[in-house]
C-alpha cells in the first residue's frame, strides 16, 4: 500500500469525531491526506467553525512536511516565530506547527498520509487523532 484508501481515512474521521465528542469537543474538524497532502476526505462536526479544514489539514501538511507529530514541532518551533513565519512565506501559509497533525503510517512503517484534528487544544487535538488513526487499523510516526 502507497496510499491511504477511501475506507481507511472514512474510519480515521469516525474515531476521530467520536473521540472528539467523547472529550466535549462538538466543534471539531477531521482531514485525512494523502502523502502529499491533498485531501482524501474531511468531515466537520455540526458546530464547527469555517475555518476547521483549513487548520486540520495544515496540521496534517506539518506533520507530513516534518515527518513527525505537528505537536513536536511546535515544540521545535515554539521560541522561533521568525523562523514560522519565514517558512510560511515559502509554502504558502502551509505551515501549522500546533498539536493535532499526525503522519499515517501502514504496517510497514510506509508513510501513506497524514490525519489533523482541529477543534480543542493542540494537546486533546493531538490524543483523538493519534487514537483514531491507532483506532482505523493504521499507526502513526511520532
Amino acid at each position: 500500500m502507497s496510499e491511504i484508501t477511501l475506507a481507511q481515512a472514512n474510519a480515521i474521521i469516525l474515531a476521530a469525531l467520536e473521540g472528539a465528542a467523547a472529550k466535549g469537543l462538538a466543534g471539531a474538524t477531521v482531514v485525512v491526506t494523502d502523502p502529499s497532502g491533498a485531501i482524501r476526505a474531511a468531515e466537520r462536526a455540526d458546530a464547527a467553525g469555517p475555518f476547521g479544514v483549513d487548520i486540520a489539514r495544515a496540521k496534517a501538511r506539518t506533520a507530513l512536511g516534518f515527518r513527525r507529530s505537528s505537536i513536536k514541532t511546535a515544540a521545535v518551533f515554539g521560541d522561533k516565530p521568525a523562523v514560522v513565519t519565514g517558512l510560511n512565506a515559502a509554502i504558502e501559509g502551509a505551515l501549522l506547527p500546533l498539536g493535532g497533525g499526525v503522519v499515517v503510517v501502514d504496517a510497514e512503517g510506509t508513510i501513506v498520509g497524514g490525519a489533523g484534528l482541529a477543534g480543542g487544544l493542540p494537546e486533546v487535538d493531538h490524543e483523538v487523532i493519534a487514537a483514531a488513526v491507532l483506532a482505523a487499523g493504521l499507526a502513526i510516526r511520532d
